[in-house]
């Protein structure tokens, strides 16, 4: 029974087999490990060189942006060196210009000051239209009184104006016959204008005579003569016997002499009028 009752050991583990599965254990996880370490180090080394790649790039576009910077600042500085050159030019140019535009008006200014102007030459013939400030006449006028007038109209000379319109214009009368006061005959009114204002302001001389004539009485005078020397024959013989004709024929001349003295025509030109005499000789403007 003792004998039945005892148990039985269990059998024991062999050692060397324990032993080797520890050691393939150890050698796996080693090897393991030394996989895990080498995939560490290939992949920090993959890092490493991305890394060194990407600063590469970056100093080569950082050098390449050094260097278009560099280059645009060259190109700045160039256009900018022209650009000053271009106006220091101009401005060479324009002094030089300026410089000889006096010089030129001084050399252009001095022929005009050898050479005057063309005076203005009016001919001999020329019209001009007149218009008298005021009036005259062969009853209230004599010879030598004055004649204040002036031009109806510019004095030209083909494309030049010797006088303007308005421009004064004098003269004087140089001849008289009354019919009042002269016996038979035209009553005539003769003005001499001797000179008018240029266009320049200067008075010119000038000679255009003007002659007006009245309608003449020569016929009426001469009945009135005739019928006072009648009238004076029958006066004469009522003074005289003995010579009365010839008192009465003078008495009669001399009364019929007044007679036609006292109504005869006369010549009168009013202040307004407007007359157009001929130059009898050519005279100078200058301009």
């Amino acid at each position: 029974m003792t004998a039945c009752s005892k148990s039985t050991p269990p059998a024991a583990t062999p050692e060397p087999l324990a032993q080797a599965t520890t050691q393939d254990d150890a050698a796996a996880q080693a090897a393991a490990a030394a996989q895990a370490a080498d995939e560490a180090k290939t992949a920090e080394l993959a890092a490493k060189e991305k890394e060194l790649a990407e600063r590469e790039t970056a100093l080569k576009q950082k050098e390449l942006e050094a260097e278009l910077a560099r280059r645009d600042a060259e190109t700045a500085a160039a256009e900018a060196a022209a650009a000053t050159q271009a106006a220091a030019a101009r401005q060479a140019a324009a002094k030089k210009a300026s410089a000889a535009k006096p010089a030129t008006r001084t050399a252009a200014a001095a022929p005009k000051a050898a050479a005057p102007a063309t005076p203005i030459v009016v001919p001999a013939g020329t019209q001009l239209a007149i218009e008298l400030v005021t009036p005259v006449g062969t009853k209230t006028n004599k010879v030598g009184d004055g004649v204040d007038a002036r031009l109806a109209s510019d004095l030209m000379v083909g494309d030049r104006r010797a006088a303007k319109a308005g421009a004064s214009v004098h003269g004087s009368i140089t001849q008289i016959i009354s019919g009042s006061k002269k016996i038979g005959g035209t009553p005539t009114l003769g003005v001499t204008f001797n000179s008018l204002v240029a266009a320049n302001g200067a008075s010119v001389p000038i000679n255009a005579p003007f002659t007006q004539l009245g309608k003449s009485e020569t016929g009426k005078d001469t009945a009135k003569i005739v019928g006072g020397a009648a009238a004076g024959a029958i006066i004469g013989h009522q003074v005289s016997h003995k010579n009365g004709s010839v008192v009465g024929g003078i008495l009669g001349g001399a009364a019929g002499t007044a007679a036609a003295k006292g109504t005869g025509g006369e010549v009168t030109l009013t202040a307004g009028q407007v007359v157009t005499v001929a130059t009898q000789s050519s005279f100078e403007v200058r301009p």
